[in-house]
């Protein structure tokens, strides 16, 4: 959608695009994709204009489409030779079975190799409609130019019906492991439980546990497995915002022969945290960890606009990007106790990959 549009061809897109010193692009994520420009507020109206024509009229070129599918295709190749990667799509796909969330972003390679104009066109028909589309702005530009500029340039949208909310009916009724033949020397351990969706009140709670437990260096897992007994040389754990059915994950990069060592203590790690209160001092040191990558995070207007976006389509609404710092304040040694005993007892998803496999 930003190579070319049924007004401009690539080469006009991109002259239009460089003229007023703007950045076209896109990206996509389980839960939306996104177009964005980056620009001067200055050059609001133009760039609101380049904007909607990519939006709404994508020329979806054949020459275009090809080199784009080939691209993908040499992505979707070259994650096997990430053991990280290998590791977590095979997890994804027994954590989450036949829903959306099992399939890596870029899709697989059966399907993208069939993907035509006429599937793009119908996709694009019913995902960019009125009651989908959600314009989200940063920067400092008068509210009576936006409204303006974007009632201009968006009101050729077409109406349409929301997107129809997937069922994820995800049961992690038994203990599930699973190890797979790699290609290369190391080995490598996925395994992760069922946790909340970002609607759930206990969804700050485990983002303050995946920092304690795998988010930085001083976490109690990189620092019992690698630094302590020497069992790995990656650890950490993640904890992914999504709108659905989540997962807290643990992985660790290591040599074959600590597999089952590095597994017992890893439960050992979980099991004491589900027992013992966080003390203060970690806790606040955690709080203060959050606070700084956060902010880091928002240091440009592109990036808050994403976040205002994101924040409001998985349903949070965009105020909450700027509360959600008071929320990790106000969590307690006892909220965290509370929610990893509903995540960190229940049966895990495990993928090991094992050149021994």
């Amino acid at each position: 959608m930003t190579q070319s549009t049924k007004n401009r061809s690539n080469e006009v897109l991109a002259n239009d695009t460089e003229s007023i010193g703007a950045d076209l692009s896109c990206d996509a994520d389980y839960d939306a994709a996104l177009l964005s420009m980056t620009f001067l507020s200055e050059y609001f109206d133009k760039a609101a204009e380049i904007l909607a024509d990519a939006v709404l009229n994508p020329a979806f070129d054949e020459k275009e489409l090809s080199f784009e599918k080939q691209n993908v295709i040499a992505a979707l190749s070259s994650r096997k030779d990430s053991i990280r990667n290998s590791a977590y799509d095979e997890f994804a796909k027994l954590f989450y079975h036949n829903t959306s969330y099992a399939m890596p972003i870029l899709g697989a390679k059966e399907t993208v190799s069939k993907i035509n104009r006429k599937d793009l066109a119908e996709w694009h028909r019913y995902s960019y409609n009125a009651s989908n589309i959600l314009i989200s702005i940063a920067g400092n530009i008068d509210k009576n130019i936006v409204k303006e500029s974007l009632e201009k340039y968006f009101a050729p949208v077409i109406n349409g019906k929301k997107f129809e909310k997937p069922v994820f009916n995800i049961k992690q009724s038994q203990l599930i492991r699973k190890e797979i033949k790699g290609k290369f020397n190391q080995a490598y351990i996925y395994t992760g439980f069922p946790a909340p969706a970002v609607s759930n009140k206990d969804f700050v709670s485990i983002k303050v546990a995946n920092a304690i437990l795998g988010g930085k260096m001083t976490s109690r897992l990189f620092v019992e497995l690698r630094e302590n007994l020497g069992l790995a040389y990656e650890v950490g754990a993640v904890y992914p915002p999504r709108k659905e059915k989540s997962y807290f994950a643990v992985y660790i990069g290591l040599d074959k022969r600590n597999i089952e060592l590095a597994l017992k203590k890893t439960d050992e790690i979980l099991k004491d945290f589900c027992a013992l209160k966080v003390d203060e001092e970690e806790l606040k040191n955690t709080k203060t960890y959050i606070k700084g990558l956060y902010i880091m995070n928002r240091q440009t207007v592109s990036k808050q606009s994403y976040y205002y976006g994101w924040r409001k389509i998985v349903g949070q609404g965009c105020e909450y990007d700027n509360e959600y710092l008071k929320h990790i304040e106000k969590i307690t040694a006892q909220n965290i106790l509370d929610a990893a005993n509903k995540v960190f007892l229940r049966h895990s998803v495990s993928v090991i990959v094992n050149p021994n496999a």
